[in-house]
C-alpha cells in the first residue's frame, strides 16, 4: 500500500492579468520589508477567451522575511461574464533573494520580477466553484514597485486509488 499513489487531477481554471497600485513600502517592520498593493481590475481568461473582470479593490501583501523568502498574501474579486462572483483569498510563498540582499531590497537598489506559488480558496455565488480546491503560480512584473500580477489558477482533486 505504501507504494501506491493517489490519482490526482489538475484543470486550468483560468488566469487573470491584474493591474496593480502600489501603494505602501515599509523598508523595516518587526518581520523583514513589507509591501502592499492594491488590485485596480484586469481581464480573466482561459484558452476560450475573455470570461470575466478583476473587480477593483482588495489587497495584495508581500512580507520579505529576513531569510530571503517572501510570504505572500492577499484577496481579489472576479466577476464572471454571467455575473458570478468569484472571491480568492490566498497566501504563498516565493523565493527572491539570499538574507545578506535584504537590505538592498529594503533601500531600493534591488527589484525585479518575482515567481509567486499560492493556495487559493475559492468563494462564490456558484455552488459548484466553491467545493474546488485551487492553488496559483504567477508573477509580479517588479518586486518593489509592481503594475502586474499574472496569475494561472488551476483547480487540484486528488482521489484515493
Amino acid at each position: 500500500m505504501a507504494e501506491e499513489l493517489n490519482k490526482t487531477r489538475i484543470d486550468h481554471l483560468f488566469s487573470m492579468d491584474i493591474d496593480l497600485d502600489a501603494w505602501g513600502f515599509y523598508p523595516s517592520v518587526s518581520g523583514g520589508v513589507r509591501l502592499n498593493a492594491t488590485p485596480k481590475g484586469g481581464p480573466v481568461f482561459n484558452s476560450k477567451g475573455t470570461i470575466g473582470e478583476v473587480i477593483a479593490g482588495g489587497e495584495v501583501n508581500q512580507l520579505l522575511r529576513y531569510n530571503g523568502v517572501f510570504e505572500l498574501e492577499g484577496r481579489v474579486t472576479v466577476k464572471l461574464n454571467d455575473g458570478t462572483l468569484v472571491y480568492l483569498p490566498y497566501e504563498g510563498r516565493a523565493d527572491f533573494c539570499k538574507p545578506e540582499e535584504c537590505k538592498a531590497y529594503a533601500d531600493g537598489k534591488l527589484a525585479g520580477p518575482l515567481n509567486t506559488y499560492m493556495a487559493v480558496y475559492l468563494e462564490s455565488t456558484d455552488a459548484r466553484i466553491d467545493k474546488q480546491f485551487a492553488f496559483a503560480v504567477g508573477r509580479l512584473n517588479d518586486v518593489k514597485a509592481p503594475t502586474k500580477l499574472m496569475l494561472d489558477v488551476y483547480e487540484f482533486e486528488c482521489l484515493p486509488i
